[in-house]
């Protein structure tokens, strides 16, 4: 049954349920809290966030269809943590969480798993879990930790073809709900209770004692491969160690996803060369090809609002990173309002650090400068020109040999100018 409390939704799942795994739960099995006081910050964060997922419908119905069930917002929802059964029949195993779902004769559930801070989800454990899903007639197995995957379905451990094929395995990094609860929390539809209770919630989700950590530097082989791509001796798609770069590299372009989400209180897009719907394996391949051939790394970003795109650029050879923005032109404007509308806009960039690009209709008809330069001789960019330009371009760039080669370093230099080129577009309400 489910109740209604100043625009708060909260839904009950009845314990006669027919549901097998609660008709086989313990019935000491505790429900999750938003005041949870375990010390295991896993605990914490899951018990919070399942909190969550009853308190919030739309929440609800989001985070469940990318567990593959479509009822979430309206279905007679219940959950339960650290579940145990008590029945001879079944294995001692006992998962952090349990989503139960139930909607007219239809009926769905989810083993949850969780990890935080450097602890990793073990593969083992799920295949037991899937084990005992099959057992209890749980749909899903659920794991979530500070590992991102490209996509839910795509787990960022291995687990066997046809260990896979007895229940449906999700997979969440932390940082991506942490982005999910912000978003929901901005939504103007919501109550203001709902809204309040969710931005304590971000609040505890990105606070440096929550136990979800971002990725903060490249792995171990990093520097090595920056020294190879400059000496000569280079490296190829099946160097050891390639893969472990490429897979650190898809880590800090989501968890710089989530970043740019989160201060530019926007939804942001990962786009790839390859197109939004290639297979992980093909874009795996591909980046590993990029790499060994130019010694190049690359990302990019869609801000769905706006339009607005992120361009990111890592060249090992010459030790140097780049970010671009296409800001897409005024539609009602000529060349020189376009310019002054421009300088306008970008008023509180650094000038001396980026450069603009216009790009003109006709072949070959790029006219570059830097900002500070634009501002003071703006008809440089325009000048023979009397419609608006095609495509306007801002690149910034930070290019230090010794700071590249760091692991650390690489990461830090690079979410600093990337995320303060961000803020600047927000300022000038590019964002």
């Amino acid at each position: 049954m489910s109740f209604d409390l100043k625009g708060m939704h909260y839904c009950l799942i009845i314990r006669s349920s027919s549901v097998k795994c609660i008709d086989e739960l313990s019935p000491t099995s505790p429900k999750p809290t938003l005041m949870d006081k375990n010390k295991k910050p896993e605990r914490t964060l899951l018990s919070v966030f399942m909190r969550l997922l009853e308190m919030v419908p739309e929440l609800r119905g989001e985070f469940l269809s990318e567990c593959g069930y479509g009822a979430g917002k309206t279905c007679a929802y219940g959950s339960f943590m650290e579940v145990t059964f008590p029945s001879s029949k079944i294995p001692d195993h006992r998962p952090d969480g349990l989503l139960t779902c139930k909607r007219g004769s239809s009926e769905w559930a989810a083993f949850v798993e969780a990890k935080a801070g450097k602890s990793e989800i073990r593969p083992e454990q799920i295949q037991d879990y899937a084990h005992l899903a099959s057992l209890l007639d749980v749909d899903c197995v659920v794991s979530i930790s500070n590992e991102f995957a490209r996509n839910p379905v795509e787990l960022p451990y291995h687990i066997a073809a046809n260990k896979r094929r007895k229940r449906d395995i999700r997979h969440f990094a932390w940082a991506e709900l942490r982005t999910m609860v912000d978003r929901f929390a901005r939504d103007p539809d919501i109550s203001d209770l709902t809204r309040s209770v969710l931005n304590d919630a971000a609040g505890f989700f990105w606070d440096q004692n929550s136990g979800i950590v971002t990725f903060d530097q490249m792995p171990k082989e990093w520097g090595g491969f920056v020294q190879s791509s400059g000496v000569g001796v280079g490296f190829s798609a099946k160097t050891p160690g390639i893969t472990e770069i490429v897979h650190g590299w898809h880590q800090e372009r989501r968890d710089l996803r989530a970043k740019l989400a989160h201060y530019s209180s926007s939804v942001v897009d990962l786009r790839h060369e390859l197109g939004a719907r290639a297979e992980f394996d093909a874009i795996l391949s591909c980046d590993r090809n990029r790499l060994a051939e130019t010694y190049e790394l690359s990302a990019g970003y869609m801000f769905k609002n706006s339009k607005l795109s992120i361009e990111l650029l890592c060249e090992l050879q010459d030790r140097k990173t780049t970010v671009s923005v296409d800001i897409p032109p005024p539609a009602d404007k000529g060349a020189k309002a376009t310019t002054t509308w421009l300088i306008k806009q970008t008023s509180e960039f650094e000038p001396a650090k980026t450069d603009v690009v216009m790009s003109w209709k006709g072949k070959g008809n790029e006219r570059h400068a830097t900002l500070e330069a634009l501002r003071l001789d703006p008809e440089k960019l325009f000048d023979g020109f009397r419609e608006a330009p095609k495509a306007i371009r801002l690149i910034r760039q930070v290019h230090d040999v010794r700071r590249f080669r760091s692991a650390k370093n690489f990461v830090t230099d690079l979410e600093a100018l990337v995320l303060g080129l961000t803020h600047e577009l927000d300022e000038g309400g590019f964002i």
